[in-house]
Parts: C-alpha cells; sequence; structure tokens
C-alpha cells in the first residue's frame, strides 16, 4: 500500500502577529514592572525608617501602627463577607474582559475573582469556562464573587504564547473535544490536527475530528487525509453549514453531552454551530482575500446550550496550539499507531528517530505507518 504526503496550496504562510497586539503585551509588562518597582521601593523606604528610629517608643508606635493597619484589614475583608450572601453553586458560562458570567440555578450573576480565584500572573487562569463554582452574591443586584472553584474533571489547557512556563486554560469539564478543521479556505493544517489529538489523548477528552465545509471540495481532494483517521479509528465528519452535508450525525454526536468546538481561525465554528442550532443566531466571519484565513468573529469562550440536548463551548480561533503537561514520554498517546509499533522496538526509550532496531522507522520503510503522522510526530517531539 502507497501512501503520499499531502501538500498544501503554494502560498500558504503563516500570516505574521499583528504590530498592535505586541506593542501591547510590552507595554503591559512595562506598567508590570513599574509596578514591581514601586513597591520595591516603597518596601526600601520603610525599611529605612525602621533602621533610622533608634528610640523604642518610636520602633513600638511603629509596630502598633502596623497591628492596626493589618487590623483594618482583617475588619474590612470580615465586612466584605458578612455582606455577601449564601453560597451558590454555579457553572462559569463565558469570560468578558474581567468579569465571568456565571449560572447558578435559574440565574445568571456577572462575577468578580477575590484573591483566592485570581492568578497572580496575567498570563495565567484559575477560573475557566465551564468550571464548577461556589459563589456569593454581593448586595448589588445580578452580581457575585467567586470564592471557590472545584475540582476539575479534565481541562484543554495551553502554554502562553509569552511565558511557556505558563498554563491558560481554556475550557474545563468537557466530555468531547470536536476538532474543526475545513477543506477549504482555510486549508486543513494536518499538523494542528495531530496536536489537538496528543491534548485529548493526555487529558482524557474523546477526539471528534470535523472536516467542515465540504461544498468547497467537491472533488473530495482531502479524502485520502480523511481516511487516514478513519483508519486510525478516530471518528470523522465530513460537514457544510451550507448544504447540510453531515449535519444529522454530528448532531447526534453532540446530543446530550458537553463538547468543545476548537480549530483554526475561519474554518467556520459559527456557521457550523447556527446550521446545527438555528436559534442561536451568532455572529458570522468573512475570510481574508489575501491569505485565505479566518478572522476572529468569537473573541471569547462561551458556553451554549444546545435544544437537541447537551451544550457546547465555542471558543476563538488559534494560529497554532503550544501544547501543555505534554513530553516525550506521553506524546505517542496521541499516536496510537506508533505506540503499537514501539512495544516491538529494541530499546525502551527508543525515540523512533535514529536507534537500531526500531520498528516505527521499519514500519516507515515498509509503508505500514502513514508518512504525514511520522513527520508530525517528530516536529511535535522537537517543539518539547
Amino acid at each position: 500500500m502507497k501512501f503520499f504526503l499531502l501538500s498544501l496550496p503554494r502560498g500558504y504562510i503563516p500570516h505574521p502577529m499583528a504590530q498592535k497586539t505586541w506593542t501591547r503585551k510590552r507595554r503591559q509588562k512595562r506598567q508590570r514592572e513599574e509596578s514591581d518597582r514601586h513597591l520595591q521601593r516603597q518596601e526600601a523606604r520603610k525599611a529605612r525608617q525602621l533602621k533610622q528610629g533608634s528610640d523604642e517608643l518610636d520602633l513600638e508606635e511603629s509596630d502598633a501602627h502596623l497591628d492596626e493597619s493589618l487590623a483594618r484589614s482583617r475588619r474590612s475583608k470580615s465586612s466584605e463577607d458578612e455582606a455577601l450572601g449564601e453560597a451558590l453553586d454555579g457553572l462559569v458560562l463565558r469570560y468578558h474582559r474581567s468579569s465571568f458570567e456565571v449560572e447558578a440555578g435559574k440565574q445568571r450573576f456577572d462575577c468578580r475573582t477575590r484573591s483566592t480565584t485570581r492568578s497572580p500572573h496575567p498570563d495565567s487562569t484559575l477560573v475557566a469556562v465551564g468550571d464548577r463554582v461556589l459563589i456569593q452574591p454581593t448586595p448589588e443586584e445580578g452580581e457575585a464573587v467567586i470564592v471557590e472553584v472545584l475540582p476539575r474533571r479534565n481541562k484543554l489547557s495551553r502554554s502562553s504564547k509569552l511565558h511557556e512556563d505558563i498554563e491558560q486554560v481554556i475550557v474545563a469539564n468537557v466530555d468531547q473535544l470536536v476538532i474543526i478543521s475545513s477543506l477549504a479556505e482555510p486549508y486543513p493544517k494536518p499538523g494542528l490536527i495531530d496536536r489537538y489529538l496528543v491534548t485529548a489523548a493526555v487529558n482524557g477528552f474523546e477526539p471528534l475530528i470535523c472536516f467542515n465545509k465540504a461544498d468547497l471540495d467537491p472533488d473530495n481532494v482531502y479524502q485520502e487525509l480523511l481516511d487516514l483517521y478513519l483508519d486510525l479509528g478516530y471518528a470523522c465528519f465530513r460537514t457544510s453549514a451550507d448544504s447540510g452535508e453531515g449535519l444529522d450525525r454530528l448532531r447526534k454526536a453532540l446530543a446530550g453531552k458537553s463538547s468543545v468546538f476548537s480549530g483554526q481561525s475561519g474554518v467556520g465554528k459559527s456557521s457550523l454551530l447556527n446550521a446545527l442550532n438555528p436559534e442561536l443566531g451568532l455572529k458570522v466571519g468573512e475570510i481574508s482575500a489575501y491569505n485565505s484565513k479566518g478572522r476572529h468573529t468569537t473573541t471569547n469562550s462561551s458556553l451554549i446550550s444546545f435544544n437537541f440536548g447537551g451544550h457546547v463551548v465555542d471558543t476563538p480561533g488559534i494560529k497554532e496550539l503550544s501544547l501543555w503537561n505534554v513530553d516525550a514520554g506521553n506524546l505517542q498517546q496521541g499516536f496510537p499507531e506508533i505506540l503499537e509499533l514501539a512495544e516491538q522496538c529494541r530499546f525502551r526509550n527508543c525515540s523512533h528517530r535514529h536507534e537500531p532496531d526500531c520498528e516505527v522507522l521499519k514500519a516507515l520503510d515498509e509503508g505500514r505507518l502513514h508518512p504525514l503522522r511520522y513527520q508530525n510526530y517528530e516536529s511535535i517531539l522537537e517543539s518539547l
């Protein structure tokens, strides 16, 4: 059996990051650094004042002032807690700027976080869409405070673009990850699909692969790619929001489940959701004529209920997926065919790149392992 490497259209290159986004990030970084320097100057000033005050009375007055400040802070927090209502169990529906929309029973609250549920790092997240949380209503109508994030069943995370050691939780507590790709405008990215499959395997999601915009691929140019994942045992769907192809089958797979739609910008996530559930009326974006890439329509993750049962978290489109909590040891979970072949390798810690008696390399030479999958495996391994 022969395999052929899939090639993307000529001129398909990544679009550079917008200059204004990079400028904003640098400005935020400078503001954080200036804030840190200001705090350091305050602490140094206090230390000098204490050192200069040799008189015991002055020290006692300083200690008394400190005790009074701490007591005032405790009283303020205590009075705030007394003003809060009884704790309610809620579900985080969406995040917008600095607040979260939380559903508790039949009510919805605009919630802010407190120090125990707020990350000290601006790129990190302690509360995410899909989280089960405890909230306490404030005296203001329709407002509440998130006081605790309940244990998560699973989570879809990625590394921060600017800080690789910082985790960004995209969504929590879902049953299945629906990887949305498109057969044209933009063209499919098998490397991104495989990164999603690795994330799903490592974090315990059931992966579904949806090849959208089937109406733009009348000649089934990418049927080989679909067959590749079907042969590996993945649930695959060929859909079209315009023609309705594959919608009934996908709707059955989503009914009664908690799902997350994720993929690159412009693959038609919002259009597909509108086709599945017309009552949603989600905003739909356009495709750039310059590079056949999508523009962001969904700017924040949000949890949406289906009228046929179940719900989905619609996430903003991404350009790349920086893997979180993935290493050379668990990477093969997203490549089950390589994991199976690895059991016959001579060395248990075989990297499947240059070792002798490597069953993976042997299968690649003999055509039993698809070269595209091995290429993506090697690419991800090098990026870890």
